[in-house]
């Protein structure tokens, strides 16, 4: 991979190793030795002949020198910081090309001598251009039919590789094209820029940028990748033997790697080459060449990683920062200009991780899911804090690696974030996408404490309302596990009923629950339109563990969600200047009211439903919500403090394996997603000290009553109809009763006509087989006359309470001791005549 290729080192318009007729070299010759004329004279000659010559010329000896020409060395290296204590702690270093820049006096003698000594012996004596070896090399070429020796010195190589690897970087074909030309009007440019530089830069400079621009194979750039590579050393430690097998890989890298035991031997051939020249230009003795000579090639091939690589428990935040930079124009109008800033503008780049949070979250997600399993589960967490949408840990079981292994536990992508920010393409959010559907039904004026309908029931499209397109087909939802029918919305959220959650949609319109969503934040992690089907209510929509913290985060901070940044500030460090960063943009998605609903309901995730196993048993206050796909392929819990809100998603990077069935540190991997949000919740309550939550106001928690309608004597379905038009749910019981009522009409209801009940109460409704009569009021008659009435009305099983059953003998102020209260079932209501009526007994004021 590497921009130079093999490059470096050579001048490729009259390349050592591919000849070319005496024709083509003696026209080289002839412009070579133009040039060389006209850079003589600039070299020479006073400033004013300069000017005087290039403009008869027409050719302009100087010109503005690009910022990609200058040196990049290790002032240059932006560097990360994450906080610990209140205080910056290095995370990270960028390089160009991810290589480790360093500076002159970091660079052991030996390889500035052997590259010197090999590449451009009169270095420190050209001032960017080295005449005499141009015009050696130009008449050299003539003579070998283009054979010759490079006439290139070390500062026009690095101009040329700086200007290739510019164009390459801008994707500008075109650019591209220009820098790698074999022409003489590019090798003018060269040397152009090669003496404007020695104008602005040291010869120190120069060298030790030509270094860490250097390709030595492999994909390592730069002489200290190099040194840490090939030797398992810094550039600093190298010796005679290694520094020249380093100076000699510069004619072409990938020929003469030492990891590659196909190249040891030229490599050897081409190292004692180098050791010579040193020898030759003085740089040391004979004694020390002939040792340095009989030393084998010894290797110690290091992976040294670098940037994200090189600290593995920051590592998916740190490369989160890096797309930020590249995704935001605060950092330059291009994604050339932002990478060339990340890699070469020398940032302080203070970030908003909290480092003792990070290490909790890195080591709860290996400890419960290890990279190395070999079901290759993924769980990734984020946490965010509240008010502010400071990201304050983000991780992953993986290692991040951008190599191209297949190695077990090892990726690039970050499970955490948006497609867009180096991330997938998300996961199905199950259950914890319900809290869009409460946060709706509580905008709509809709209670806590109102009834849903839970019986599992088949759907059609036409049963839904969706503003924004049309709803087709039909659906049957189910439960996990059976779940009661008759619900309130608390109820339903603590245990994250679906078919509760379903009836609670149909009474909205599914797009108006889609925008509460993305008014939280939330959207799909491949950058498609979140679904608005019926399904979707459950978690059909593929999110980031980022969006879902974020919109976790906005219901702690009373409907306000504050979208998530990850950079705190930058500055450079060579002026101070603070630059301009993304910051964070707050909006209220709901009222203080309806958050402070969606918090009520949530608490009793966490204190009794499906989220108890996530209570951080410290006494602070927490809501939340799980999730759980279809088959249990991915899992979920999320939920807030009133500082700290984290997501913890546990599942299938790939495949659709049911969690429950493996096993994850000895425990079912379906439930170790309670674990790590636990772990990682106990450490934010700490250091992020909360309050308490947001309390319920009655206007959102008390239900609406709803008079229950007088259906007697109307056919089941009719009375259904007008049960639900009255925000109720009828239920019509299948075994019909005695009744007076007409068979197959409506015997009665209960709870009975005009029972106040919440809306959405279920109303069972009796259906009449005829036979039945209507039982009378017997109050304030003796036992005796009041079996004579009931025995007249069609009642002959009537019956004393035993003075066991104390509960039908009841205290009264106006019917003395002894005399009948009431029955059961009571006066005026419908019953068989063949039904036993049980009489009620006063017992005296």
């Amino acid at each position: 991979m590497g921009i130079l290729s093999g490059l470096s080192g050579n001048l490729d318009s009259m390349s050592r190793n591919k000849p070319e007729s005496l024709g083509r070299g003696l026209f080289k010759f002839v412009g070579l030795s133009v040039i060389a004329g006209v850079l003589g004279i600039a070299l020479l000659a006073p400033t004013v002949i300069i000017g005087g010559f290039a403009a008869s010329a027409g050719i302009s000896v100087f010109e503005n020198l690009p910022d990609y020409i200058k040196p990049v060395n290790a002032s240059q290296a932006s560097t990360l910081y994450a906080t610990q204590d209140g205080k910056p702690v290095e995370v990270a270093k960028f390089y160009h090309q991810n290589r480790i820049s360093v500076n002159y006096d970091q660079m052991s003698v030996n390889i500035r001598n052997a590259v010197i000594s090999t590449e451009d012996p009169r270095y420190f004596q050209h001032a960017g251009v080295d005449i005499v070896s141009f015009v050696r090399a130009a008449f050299g070429n003539v003579v070998t039919a283009g054979g010759g020796a490079g006439g290139s010195t070390i500062t026009m190589q690095y101009v040329k590789n700086s200007l290739v690897e510019a164009a390459q970087l801008s994707g500008n074909e075109a650019a591209i094209a220009e820098a790698t030309a074999r022409s003489i009007d590019r090798k003018l440019r060269e040397m152009r820029l090669a003496v404007a530089l020695e104008q602005v830069a040291s010869k120190q400079e120069i060298l030790a940028g030509y270094l860490n621009l250097a390709f030595f194979g492999h994909q390592i750039n730069g002489v200290e990748a190099a040194a840490n590579y090939y030797f398992g050393i810094p550039a600093s430690q190298l010796d005679i033997p290694q520094a020249a097998l380093l100076a000699g890989m510069l004619k072409s890298p990938n020929d003469y790697r030492p990891d590659d035991d196909a190249n040891l031997e030229r490599a050897k051939v081409r190292r004692d080459y180098v050791i010579n020249n040193m020898r030759d230009s003085g740089y040391i003795t004979n004694d020390e060449a002939r040792a340095a000579k009989d030393t084998p090639i010894i290797t110690k091939i290091t992976h040294m990683p670098s940037g994200c690589e090189a600290n593995q428990t920051a590592a998916f935040f740190c490369d989160y920062v890096v797309w930020t930079v590249r995704n935001n124009s605060e950092f330059g109008p291009n994604p050339e200009d932002r990478e060339n800033l990340l890699r070469r503008g020398g940032l302080e780049i203070y970030t908003t991780l909290d480092l003792k949070l990070q290490a909790t979250a890195h080591n709860a997600s290996l400890t419960w899911v290890p990279s190395d399993d070999p079901s290759q589960v993924g769980t990734a967490s984020v946490s965010v804090q509240t008010g502010t949408g400071r990201i304050l840990a983000m991780t992953q079981n993986r290692v991040f690696d951008q190599t191209t292994t297949e190695e077990l536990g090892h990726t690039s992508v970050n499970y955490s974030s948006d497609k867009t920010y180096g991330g997938s393409s998300g996961f199905q959010s199950g259950s914890t996408y319900k809290i869009f559907t409460l946060a709706e039904w509580l905008t709509k004026g809709f209670k806590l404490n109102d009834r849903l309908d839970g019986r599992v029931r088949t759907w059609n499209g036409s049963d839904f309302s969706a503003r924004c397109g049309s709803i087709g087909g039909t659906w049957t939802p189910r439960n996990i596990v059976k779940e009661p029918d008759d619900v309130n919305v608390i109820q339903a959220t603590a245990i994250s009923e679906n078919t509760a959650f379903v009836y609670m949609a149909s009474k909205l319109d599914l797009c108006d629950i889609r925008d509460t969503a993305m008014r939280f934040g939330v959207r799909r992690a491949d950058g498609t339109e979140l679904q608005y089907i019926p399904s979707s209510v459950i978690g059909v929509n593929e999110i980031s563990p980022l969006s879902m913290a974020g919109a976790m985060a906005a219901v702690s901070n009373h409907g306000v969600y504050c979208s998530p940044v990850a950079i705190d500030k930058v500055i450079v460090r060579s002026t101070q200047q603070e630059l301009k960063v993304p910051t964070t943009q707050c909006s209220q998605a709901v009222t203080p009211d309806v958050a402070a609903g969606m918090t009520h309901a949530m608490r009793a995730v966490i204190s009794g439903g499906t989220g108890g196993a996530s209570s951080t048993g410290d006494g602070v206050a927490l809501a939340g919500k799980t999730g759980t796909t279809d088959s249990g392929v991915h899992t979920w819990m999320t939920g807030y403090s009133s500082t700290v809100a984290t997501a913890t998603w546990v599942g299938n990077v790939s495949g659709s394996k049911s969690l429950s069935g493996i096993k994850l540190n000895k425990k079912a991997g379906n439930t170790v997603r309670h674990d790590i949000w636990r772990t990682i919740m106990q450490t934010a309550n700490k250091l992020y000290v909360p309050g308490p939550l947001d309390v319920v106001p009655p206007s959102v928690l008390n239900a609406t009553y709803i008079t229950i309608p007088d259906v007697t004597g109307q056919t089941p379905d009719a009375a259904n109809e007008v049960i639900k038009t009255n925000m109720l749910n009828g239920s019509i019981v299948v075994k019909q009763i005695s009744s007076p009522q007409p068979a197959g009409t409506v015997a009665y209801t209960r709870p009975a006509a005009g029972t106040a009940v919440a809306s959405g109460s279920q109303v069972k409704i009796y259906v009449s087989k005829g036979g039945g009569a209507t039982v009378p009021n017997v109050a304030g008659m003796s036992v005796v006359n009041a079996k004579s009435t009931l025995l007249q009305a069609g009642f002959p099983a009537v019956s004393e309470p035993q003075p066991t059953q104390s509960q039908f003998f009841v205290k009264s102020p106006t019917i003395p001791k002894g005399m009948v209260v009431g029955t059961d079932p009571a006066a005026g209501t419908p019953a068989a005549s063949t039904g036993a009526i049980l009489l009620i007994i006063s017992a005296g004021p």
